[in-house]
């Protein structure tokens, strides 16, 4: 220690004596050899870095799914949500804007390559709004009319190998097929471990409609779930919630009491 040592003569010395260990870490008491520090399907943190500094690497393998974005006009509110939800994810993130709203325009920007996951958003409206699902019909397999409330209009879609999700233009439609259906996708293609959930019992009944999968906003209140939006979501609730979950199609909802897990939305 700088103490310990007495610089103020023409000659440095030492004062006290030097016990043999102190001050000294021994070998492996920071990382044990074979020890496990950093998990696979875990996103890369500062700490992680730190550690991987320490042993002296200079690169890590991690996977960032590439996300394509076609954003369809009038959409750009809801493009733009999409794509900072998605970087948040860890996906590298290209967007695009189709020409026009015709099919013809949308059909032009669908190319799968160099891409793992294709987004589009807007278009996928009913009868003659549909222009993403007509332009998707002519490119591979499309389903469309998603049993999942809101979200009705999305709909899920393959060009070749590369997995396609059709999200409705209005931002609480996107968002819920967002959740339920492509960011499942990308957590598959970025290999992450599952998403963590919170267990709460419901502050009040939630009801439900048997033949639709309904998205439920939830914020935290006295230790128990308080429930903000279900089915319809508007601005202000989504500003608000703190999670999210599905209430299944075969379900007619869940009553007061009952434990439930949510999608966190808040670290």
């Amino acid at each position: 220690d700088a103490d310990s040592v007495d610089t103020s003569g023409p000659i440095t010395q030492v004062v006290t004596e030097a016990v043999p260990g102190q001050g000294v870490r021994r070998a492996g008491s920071d990382i044990a050899a074979g020890s496990l520090v950093a998990a696979p399907g875990r996103r890369i943190l500062p700490r992680d870095l730190l550690i991987a500094r320490a042993a002296g690497l200079a690169k890590l393998s991690v996977r960032r799914p590439r996300l394509r974005l076609v954003n369809i006009p009038g959409g750009t509110l809801t493009a733009d949500l999409i794509a900072e939800s998605a970087r948040d994810a860890g996906a590298e993130v290209s967007a695009i804007a189709a020409p026009g709203r015709d099919a013809a325009s949308i059909a032009s920007m669908l190319d799968p390559r160099d891409c793992d996951l294709l987004l589009t958003i807007g278009g996928s409206g009913v009868g003659r709004r549909d222009a993403t699902v007509l332009a998707m019909a002519g490119r591979g397999d499309v389903a469309h009319g998603i049993a999942l409330q809101p979200g009705r209009t999305s709909a899920v879609a393959r060009i070749g190998k590369t997995p396609v999700v059709v999200l409705p233009g209005a931002p609480d439609q996107a968002l819920a097929a967002w959740w339920a259906l492509a960011l499942p996708a990308l957590d598959r293609l970025s290999g992450r471990q599952p998403r963590k959930t919170l267990g709460l019992p419901l502050a009040r009944k939630i009801a439900s409609s048997v033949g639709l999968a309904e998205i439920v906003l939830l914020a935290r209140k006295d230790g128990a779930w308080v429930r903000l939006a279900a089915g319809e979501l508007s601005l202000e609730a989504i500003a608000r919630a703190e999670a999210w979950l599905t209430v299944p199609g075969g379900s007619e909802g869940f009553a007061a009491g009952a434990p439930v897990d949510a999608y966190m939305l808040r670290e």
